[in-house]
């Protein structure tokens, strides 16, 4: 007997495709030049999500509702909470800049005011006790940085000045920021960190363990993933080795090496995406227009997962069909 793939297999995308697919899912990389890969293709979390802790990012004056503006998210493994940052709304009445957090299942909302243009999120440490904070430039007045935040202080311990590699626009400078750790690094790893303005993904280095005190910045290179702009949000998966990238107005998002050659990438649902965070499988998108979403792998995606890449891509494959 000879074996033939279904007919529709080359439709979406051959065997190279699918492979990549669940490479990215089972926590495997795969190389750009492995798999050369179109992009745009089915999003492969169930949709529509679950919008958690909706009632938390609404606050009603009088007769005036006014929303949070979701723009950044991580997960914090240590302390179980989803870490966010909200960068303010200049409705009637506003709302300040904020950072959140709240629990995945959007209970226990907590919330501290921090100034700024706060547009990213995620930690270095998970043993330690800060955070940092992706900063927008606002005119003169606030240059593109990162802030760390202490959370037993509850407050903004130091700022780093990324301006003078991190040039842009107002409004279209940092947009995005995760951590890459690297036990062999000095410091613990680099940040990379996002420009909207044209999706450039700039590396530094901050003197994490080496001063408690020291502003200095090292820059120690960029690159452009893929020639577009929009860039709103970054997030490196420890547990998969994958940094995440989406962008807001052609709503995709992308999965590559930290190189950032291209694994896979998938077009985004919702609009106004600004941050996400994956908490094993279960992906949280965070949207400006004043929500977090939750996107859950339908249950024989997760059950396939423990037999390999190949279970899951031909499950991903039965799914592409059903839905066609």
């Amino acid at each position: 007997m000879i074996f033939r793939w279904p007919s529709w297999f080359s439709h979406y995308g051959g065997l190279a495709s699918v492979i990549a697919l669940a490479v990215v899912l089972v926590g495997g990389v795969a190389s750009a030049t492995t798999f050369p890969l179109g992009t745009g293709q089915p999003f492969p979390w169930d949709t529509p999500g679950t919008s958690i802790g909706a009632a938390n990012f609404t606050i009603v004056t009088g007769t005036r509702t006014n929303k949070y503006e979701p723009s950044g998210l991580v997960w914090h493994p240590r302390l179980q909470r989803l870490y966010g940052v909200s960068d303010g709304s200049q409705a009637i009445p506003p709302i300040p800049p904020r950072l959140f957090s709240m629990t995945t299942a959007g209970t226990g909302f907590e919330v501290t005011d921090v100034a700024g243009d706060l547009e990213g999120i995620t930690f270095a440490d998970p043993a330690s006790d800060f955070l940092y904070i992706g900063l927008e430039r606002i005119g003169l007045e606030q240059p593109n940085g990162i802030a760390e935040f202490s959370l037993t202080g509850n407050a903004v311990t130091r700022t780093f000045d990324l301006s003078p590699w991190m040039t842009g626009a107002a409004s279209q400078g940092l947009e995005a920021l995760t951590f890459v750790p690297d036990p062999l690094h000095a410091e613990g790893g680099l940040f990379y960190a996002g420009l909207q303005q044209n999706g450039t993904i700039y590396k530094f280095e901050l003197p994490l363990l080496s001063s408690p005190t020291s502003t200095a910045v090292t820059f120690v290179g960029s690159f452009q993933p893929v020639v577009r702009n929009d860039l709103s949000g970054l997030h490196y998966d420890r547990d998969r080795d994958v940094l995440f990238a989406i962008y807001d107005e052609p709503n995709l998002m992308r999965a590559m090496n930290i190189d950032g050659s291209l694994i896979e990438e998938w077009t985004l649902p919702g609009m106004n995406q600004e941050g996400l965070a994956l908490v094993g499988n279960v992906l949280y998108i965070a949207e400006d227009s004043g929500a977090v979403v939750q996107y859950v792998p339908e249950p024989s995606t997760v059950a396939l997962a423990a037999l390999g890449i190949t279970g899951l891509a031909w499950s991903v494959c039965r799914r592409r069909v059903a839905s066609s």
